[in-house]
């Protein structure tokens, strides 16, 4: 078996939902900029339809794999930096291919370098399963369990307390024993920010209480100084963990600020 072509296509389906995509934006690292701060970049209206990019490996023997989404610029450096390392190869050379994808890349083996060979690397396994007949998963040794924990992500949502607290009630009916919501606010917002944060915190806890768990996503937009002070502020509403407060590169930061707050501190989403 060898790989014939690889190729990326768009899939279009209608927006599902009556309500808008996108109510209000969250912090971002660019705040710090007072220009980039004042954009609210609220609102999105409800969008016609959805549409997404995904990339396919065919094979001379007619199986293909599948892997996406993924943005256009990843499926644009796929072909123009992959493409000649994965024709003609055997899909089944996995480990291979990816140290071929990687070692190429010698300015950069991060950002959307590594997506775009994740890319490949998910929809090679795909291929492998759909040839062997098999979940994945088992290939990969497991499953190790028939259940997974899950949070809902409320990326997008309204921060007006009474949404706050309707969209909170609503997903736990819905049977969910975690919650994730974004902060809005950051170092440039001064104390009415801070206020506005906890404020958003508060109605989550009020709409359900302490058994559900908590957390927060900072979304690398925070300082040091920022967190220390915000955390203080939140104990008490005992969130499962802290998010992304500082930009990913900050490991000394980030050591500095597990080391003094009771609140755990999570990262490595982004690079």
């Amino acid at each position: 078996m060898q790989i014939k072509d690889i190729r990326s296509f768009k899939l279009r389906g209608p927006w599902p939902y009556g309500e808008d995509f996108w109510k209000e934006r969250l912090v971002m690292p660019l705040d710090i900029y007072p220009k980039f701060r004042s954009y609210e970049g609220r609102r999105v209206p409800r969008p016609p339809y959805l549409e997404q990019t995904f990339l396919e490996i065919i094979t001379d023997e007619g199986i293909s794999g599948i892997y996406g989404p993924i943005g256009s610029s990843q499926a644009s450096f796929i072909q123009n930096a992959f493409r000649n390392i994965l024709i003609g190869e055997d899909p089944f050379r996995i480990e291979m291919l990816w140290d071929q994808m990687y070692r190429s890349q010698v300015h950069g083996r991060k950002g959307e370098t590594m997506m775009a060979i994740s890319a490949v690397d998910c929809a090679l396994w795909d291929l492998i399963g759909k040839a062997k007949g098999e979940p994945v998963v088992r290939l990969l040794g497991g499953p190790l369990k028939e259940e997974m924990p899950a949070y809902a992500s409320t990326l997008g949502c309204s921060l007006d307390p009474q949404e706050v607290s309707k969209v909170s009630q609503a997903y736990v009916e819905e049977g969910f024993r975690a919650l994730k919501w974004f902060f809005r606010y950051g170092p440039g917002d001064g104390e009415k920010g801070m206020e506005r944060n906890l404020q958003l915190v508060k109605a989550v806890r009020d709409a359900v209480g302490y058994e559900v768990d908590l957390m927060l996503d900072c979304w690398m937009s925070w300082t040091i100084p920022y967190t220390l002070k915000m955390a203080k502020r939140l104990e008490r509403y005992e969130p499962a963990w802290l998010e992304e407060p500082l930009m990913p590169d900050d490991i000394d930061g980030y050591a500095q600020l597990a080391k003094a707050l009771e609140i755990p501190i999570a990262g490595g989403e982004h690079e």
